[in-house]
Formats: C-alpha cells, sequence, structure tokens
C-alpha cells in the first residue's frame, strides 16, 4: 500500500478519472484487513493527492463501511456508471444535431473531457485548440488522444489560447472539485474562462459527480505548489518561482455543469 501512495504522490500528469480506479482498488485490498485499515489507506490517498475530490468522497464511502457494508461497492458503482452518463449528457447539450460541424476549446488533459469529445465525434465533425498545459504539457498528450480518435487538433501555448475562442461552440474544461460557488481545475483555467466571457463563448465543466463536495470538504482540499525547478531550473539568487498546478475558478464563469445526472445550468449560463 506504500508504494501505491507514493506513486500517486509522485504522479503529475493523470487526471482525477484515472487515478480513482488505482485508489478504489487499493482501499478494497485494505478493506480485506477491516474498516480501520480501509480508512487508513483512504486518507494517505487524500493526503497524496490533497486537491482531487473524488478521493474524499472515496474515505467517505471506506468510513461508511463501519455501519453500511457495501458502501464502497456502492460507490464503485456508481464511478464505473458515470462516465458514459456523462458522455451521453454532454451529447445532447452540445451536440444535439448530427453532422453539424463543431468546434471546441479546452486546455491541459482530462479523462471527462476527452471520452465526452469521442463520443461527439461519433456524430459530428470536431477540431479542438488545446492549450499546452504547462509546465508538464499534458496538452500533447490530449492532442495526441484526440488525434486517434479522429478529431482535427490545434495545440495553442497557454499564453495565446484565447485567439481560438471567438466564434467556437464551446471551452470544456474538466476538474478535479466542484463546490457551489466554485471548481478547482489545472492552473489556467481561470484566465481561459474569463476570456471566453469576453469573447462571447459559452464555458462548460465536464465532472462527475464523486468530484462534488460541499464547500466545508472543498476549504480543506490544499493544493499545492509544485517544484519550481519545472518552470525555472537555476532561477538567480532573489528570484521566486511559483508553481501551483491547480486554482479555483468561481462557478459565475460557468455557463453549465455537465454531470452524470445531467445539465446544471452555471451562475453565469
Amino acid at each position: 500500500m506504500r508504494s501505491i501512495v507514493a506513486r500517486m504522490a509522485a504522479d503529475r500528469t493523470s487526471g482525477a478519472s484515472e487515478l480513482v480506479a488505482e485508489a478504489i482498488e487499493a482501499v478494497r485490498v485494505a478493506l480485506r484487513d477491516g474498516t480501520e485499515a480501509a480508512e487508513e489507506v483512504a486518507r494517505a490517498i487524500c493526503e497524496a493527492q490533497p486537491a482531487m475530490a473524488s478521493f474524499r468522497n472515496l474515505a467517505a464511502a471506506a468510513a461508511a463501511e463501519r455501519g453500511e457494508p457495501g458502501a464502497l461497492e456502492r460507490f464503485e458503482a456508481r464511478w464505473r456508471r458515470a462516465p458514459a452518463a456523462l458522455a451521453r449528457a454532454a451529447q445532447e447539450a452540445l451536440a444535439p444535431e448530427p453532422g453539424v460541424p463543431l468546434r471546441f476549446v479546452t486546455c491541459s488533459f482530462s479523462g471527462s473531457v476527452l471520452a465526452c469529445l469521442r463520443g461527439i465525434a461519433r456524430a459530428n465533425p470536431v477540431h479542438v485548440t488545446c492549450g499546452e498545459g504547462r509546465p508538464m504539457l499534458e496538452g500533447r498528450r490530449t492532442a495526441e488522444a484526440l488525434v486517434a480518435a479522429g478529431i482535427g487538433v490545434e495545440v495553442r501555448t497557454d499564453a495565446a489560447i484565447a485567439g481560438a475562442l471567438p466564434g467556437c461552440d464551446g471551452v470544456l474544461v474538466g476538474a478535479d472539485a466542484v463546490t457551489p460557488a466554485w471548481f478547482l481545475n489545472k492552473a489556467g483555467t481561470w484566465q481561459l474562462a474569463a476570456a471566453a466571457g469576453l469573447a462571447g463563448a459559452a464555458v462548460y465543466v465536464l465532472a462527475t459527480r464523486d468530484k462534488f463536495v460541499d464547500l466545508q470538504v472543498g476549504d480543506s482540499l490544499r493544493p499545492p505548489d509544485h517544484d519550481p525547478r519545472e518552470v525555472w531550473d537555476g532561477a538567480p539568487a532573489g528570484v521566486t518561482v511559483c508553481n501551483p498546478y491547480f486554482e479555483r475558478v468561481a462557478l459565475g464563469l460557468v455557463t453549465a455543469l455537465i454531470t452524470d445526472a445531467g445539465v446544471q445550468a452555471g451562475p453565469g449560463g
């Protein structure tokens, strides 16, 4: 378990949906030794990835095993059904007419966004502009996956992404946490959403319900700053380099939340 937790803590590029599968399996194995062991592993995973709300909900399911045997199994079942339901909701909301060409803008990497775009592309010609996602360049991973799915893609630097907004059919972003007031996503999402508002482009957050938490839990999430050398290795004395991976984005910038339970209008919708 220690090696699994350490590997998850060191992961800088995987999306939340990819890490949750491994986390569920780790907690399930620990549950064989009792609920205390499962809770301990769940807490360690939350510490390993302190910005991801799915792990908090997983930990809550592990703790619920004390009074509700099967809580972890039910959490996993809902989590496994959610991506297909999310993709259906996205297709209904974003591509109601088959065959119509669509152009979207996104940033970094999100498994949820990628799955939804693949689903939409089965019935509509799709072109995507993606920000590269500095400093780890997860946007390149998105571009490779989109091209493999037959989707046209353009990659821009994060600073130049606003140039792709005029006339697009929407900005699609994922989330590592969603609260009633804000959502958490890769740094750079705030400026993209704000620029979309100025350009008259709709902003859609694509997230399954395992990422939804109340404000109290949301405020306990602690997105860390990462190694400044990823931004500037060898910065001179007197220069402070900050390397945040995540940031809070106000839901007021969001047109709608697309979830596995359907579409929720955002304050900005």
